[in-house]
């Protein structure tokens, strides 16, 4: 009747793995049937990197003394395993994982071969030909690949493809920018955009030649799958290549972001990494406060679901968190304190939030993300509230530094009562949204004061912690101070 946390686990066990200066470090690896994990270790089962098997293109065993790697869209994996035979049932698992995850592998070998010019396929895959035959009308050159419209200003690449739409191919003009990948109905010789994906929704982008050969491909969506078919193979290469790299551009950035919110734990990385995937663009709000940019800027389409907005349509509203308008189903009016408003205007208010912003803060809510010492150190100078928070934070990480060391027990309870928070002991100037929610609602000074005091009352009855106090090295009183006593000693 026990949970088991290794269900559906294919293999387990230790590899090392070369990083970028060529030093091997010992992970402990979990492959499932859709990812290979490395973990710290596999007690407590911290998740360090994760590949997915989707995404890779190549496995091969490079030395006898157990040395293989793998290929992720051209990163190289260098892993060793402790024998050759060990190595050798990695591969082979992971193989058996990637057939099954994607059984279309061996057809992707053809990939290559060429189509005869009338558009027959002469002897092609036979589960190829049958799988041409569950659609309506059958893909070829009889296509009309020309788009009769100019291009939208902002695209990197605009063009015909056909569209899988209840088992027909119907012809859309696709628009791809830095911002989104938009879909365009042509109703009396007029564009008429059809849908809108933001590129932080794509989550990946594959060929698919299950659906007829090479000129076939996928673009996997957090609203939906979107099953196409370009010109040729090469059209279609380009396709993948250019959201991919449009893709990684706009994680890049969202990344960057971050960089204003100081340096994170590996915890916190992992973490991110996984909420990245479908709010990326969410994070460069978390400490810039946002600017309106209208719904023309938005093509009149709701952030969240592509729905159509103002005018006549559903009425608009706006997100205070991300500056982007939504519909009433994607906002909710909940209300938040908007972290970058706090931070750098000290504005307290509570504003309303879609549901997408709402569930973001709240997945990342005990992250300790916002170091205010690089975002908006003058906050202590002009906020009273904030300069005392800042003199316990300092207090509490001196407090920090005994208790860790006593041998009494004492750093227990202190971790109790921190609830999970335990960068307080670290570092100062770091919070999470959760703390921001408190400084506003004026509990997280009383937070801090109940954690002074059970650590200092530890420090003074403790002979342990007593005896690494100092005595004054002018005056030589015999006295004893230390370093947390702002009032009475000074360093």
């Amino acid at each position: 009747g026990l949970s088991n946390p290794f269900r559906g686990l294919l293999k387990l066990g230790s590899l090392e793995r070369r990083g970028a200066m060529g030093i091997w470090k010992e992970f402990f690896c979990e492959l499932s049937p859709l990812e290979l994990r490395l973990l710290l270790d596999h007690e407590d089962r911290i998740c360090v990197e994760s590949y997915s098997l989707l995404r890779c293109e190549a496995l091969a065993l490079t030395h006898s003394d157990g040395r293989f790697e793998l290929v992720f869209l051209g990163k190289r994996l260098y892993l060793r395993a402790p024998s050759r035979d060990e190595a050798e049932d990695w591969l082979d698992r992971i193989r058996e994982a990637l057939h099954k995850c994607r059984p279309q592998l061996e057809e992707e070998e053809w990939e290559t071969l060429e189509y005869v010019e009338d558009g027959s396929e002469g002897q092609s895959i036979q589960s190829d030909s049958a799988a041409l035959l569950q659609y309506g009308d059958p893909p070829g050159n009889s296509f009309d690949w020309t788009p009769a419209h100019e291009p939208e200003l902002d695209a990197i690449k605009e063009a015909v493809l056909y569209m899988d739409v209840d088992k027909n191919w119907v012809p859309f003009i696709f628009s791809l920018s830095l911002e989104a990948l938009k879909c365009f109905k042509i109703r009396n010789n007029d564009k008429i955009l059809s849908n809108s994906y933001g590129i932080g929704t794509i989550q990946d982008i594959l060929p698919d030649t299950s659906l007829g050969g090479p000129a076939f491909f996928k673009v996997i969506t957090s609203k939906a799958v979107l099953k196409l078919q370009a010109e040729n193979a090469e059209e279609a290469a380009l396709w993948r290549e250019l959201v991919r790299d449009v893709l990684m551009s706009y994680l890049e950035s969202a990344e960057e972001a971050l960089t204003l919110a100081g340096s994170l734990d590996g915890h916190s990385q992992v973490i991110l990494k996984n909420i990245v995937k479908e709010n990326s663009f969410l994070l460069q709000y978390l400490v810039a406060i946002p600017l309106e940019k209208g719904l023309d800027s938005q093509s009149f389409i709701c952030a969240g679901c592509s729905r159509q907005i103002g005018f006549s349509f559903a009425k608009p509203k706006l997100c205070a968190f991300s500056g982007l308008s939504y519909c009433d189903s994607c906002h909710r009016d909940d209300e938040t304190v908007i972290p970058s408003r706090l931070i750098h205007n000290w504005d307290l208010t509570k504003r309303g939030v879609c549901r997408q912003a709402l569930k973001f803060l709240t997945q990342i809510r005990n992250q300790p993300l916002i170091d205010l010492k690089l975002v908006n150190e003058s906050l202590y100078d002009h906020v009273e509230r904030m300069r005392r928070i800042h003199r316990s934070r300092e207090q509490l990480k001196l407090l920090g530094d005994y208790l860790i060391m006593c041998r009494s027990g004492a750093l227990k309870e202190l971790s109790k009562r921190l609830d999970h928070r335990h960068y307080l002991l670290e570092c100062p100037h770091k919070y999470s949204v959760a703390d921001l929610r408190q400084i506003a609602d004026g509990v997280f000074e009383t937070f801090l004061q109940s954690l002074l005091q059970f650590a200092s009352h530890h420090v003074y009855n403790c002979d342990l912690c007593t005896q690494r106090g100092f005595i004054c090295q002018i005056c030589n009183s015999s006295d004893i101070i230390f370093p947390f006593e702002f009032d009475t000693t000074a360093r």
